[in-house]
């Protein structure tokens, strides 16, 4: 067994020994060739074919050669293709998938042999520009509570995967950002269950591509919805009259009626803006003596009702007002004047006291100085009486 090794190991040494030595060749220009288009013009995510014809005149280069498509640098590889047996003159396509906006340059290296190389000096510029296509978004009819499904149909570049993604608050609402994806919008769609704070805002449609391309379409959602009362529906009093204004909003726009079969006289003006109803109902209030009257709006989705309270019904005139509605607060001016009048009364009577008062107090003090008075005068009378004069 040890001679067969033996035997082995001096076949191997003998192989290596008649090797040829590695020895790389003279290579000439003229011996290669090659017919292409130097400037391609493409859009963003097309796809790039560049046809090319190439004559090989080296006989060891045809036998068998790695053809390598570089971008920019020839060390930049971008695909790579063992020949065996070619034709002096050869054509094919090189297909490259779509690249983003920009230029771009190409070129083919040959590697053969002995670690042969030659790089044909003519390079083929590609100039990416334009835009493509928006995708295309189906939103079917959309109605308040039923669950509908939105697609979107963008193109498939170069057959690269086409990733879908739904933004928009009608759609953040429904589904966490990772999740808004279809990787096959001919075949699904985002489920979306509208509301009515949905109608009238915007969902977009962005198509993602390979090498940093996108693509996106923005549609408006319109829901139908059933009505909704509004803020700023009421009754009140204006003088002998009932004014009751009612607000809906609906889609489509909801009609307002008010159900008044018992009143004799009575308007009714009613406008729309936009998916808005107003409407106003005029009549005489003394012919109404409830404390609420109804409003009703409706439309193709639904029907909606509401009680519409009577505010400051206490407003009317005497003449109008029922007297058994009549209410505490009505005499309210008459009890706030009479408290001022008596307010001025006791005032007046408190001013006219004090001023009395002090009239008597300087009376009487004026007649304690005139007393205080005489009794002075009356002394010194009476010293100078009795002096009397000297007979001589």
């Amino acid at each position: 067994m040890a001679l067969v090794y033996i035997l082995i190991f001096l076949l191997s040494l003998m192989f290596r020994s008649c090797q040829f030595q590695c020895v790389k060749e003279m290579v000439h220009g003229s011996e290669f060739s090659i017919n292409v288009t130097t400037h391609i013009k493409v859009r963003p995510g097309d796809c790039i074919r560049i046809p090319y014809e190439i004559t090989l005149e080296n006989k060891k280069v045809r036998a068998e050669h790695t053809m390598i498509w570089f971008r920019g640098d020839p060390e930049n590889t971008v695909s790579s293709r063992l020949v065996r047996n070619a034709e002096r003159r050869t054509t094919g396509v090189f297909n490259m998938d779509g690249l983003p906006h920009g230029e771009y340059e190409f070129g083919i290296r040959l590697e053969w042999g002995c670690n042969q190389t030659f790089i044909f000096p003519t390079t083929i510029r590609v100039s990416v520009s334009g835009l493509i296509q928006p995708p295309f978004v189906l939103v079917p009819m959309l109605t308040e509570g039923k669950t509908s499904r939105l697609r979107c149909l963008a193109d498939t570049l170069c057959s690269a995967p086409t990733r879908i993604t739904w933004t928009g608050t009608a759609v953040r609402k429904e589904w966490p950002p990772f999740d808004r994806y279809d990787w096959r919008p001919h075949h699904r769609g985002f489920p979306l269950t509208p509301t009515a704070d949905d109608h009238n805002t915007n969902v977009t449609c962005v198509a993602e591509y390979e090498n940093n391309i996108v693509s996106e379409k923005t549609v408006t959602l319109i829901v139908k919805f059933a009505p909704r009362f509004l803020n700023g529906s009421q009754c009140v009093v204006k003088r002998e009259l009932l004014v009751c204004s009612c607000i809906s909003w609906g889609n489509p726009p909801p009609p307002i009626t008010w159900p008044v079969d018992s009143l004799t006289d009575f308007s009714i003006k009613s406008h729309s803006k936009a998916e808005i109803v107003n409407s106003t109902l005029t009549f005489n209030a003394a012919e109404f003596y409830n404390t609420s009257i109804k409003c009703v709006s409706s439309n193709e989705v639904g029907q909606r009702k509401i009680e519409i309270k009577i505010q400051n019904y206490t407003e009317t005139s005497k003449n109008s007002v029922n007297p058994n509605t009549w209410q505490p607060c009505t005499a309210l001016p008459w009890v706030t004047a009479v408290s001022v009048c008596l307010n001025l009364v006791l005032l007046i009577s408190l001013i006219i006291c004090i001023h009395k008062w002090c009239k008597r107090s300087k009376e009487k003090n004026s007649k304690e100085e005139d007393t205080y008075m005489a009794l002075n005068r009356a002394q010194i009378e009476t010293e100078y009486s009795v002096i009397s004069p000297r007979r001589r």
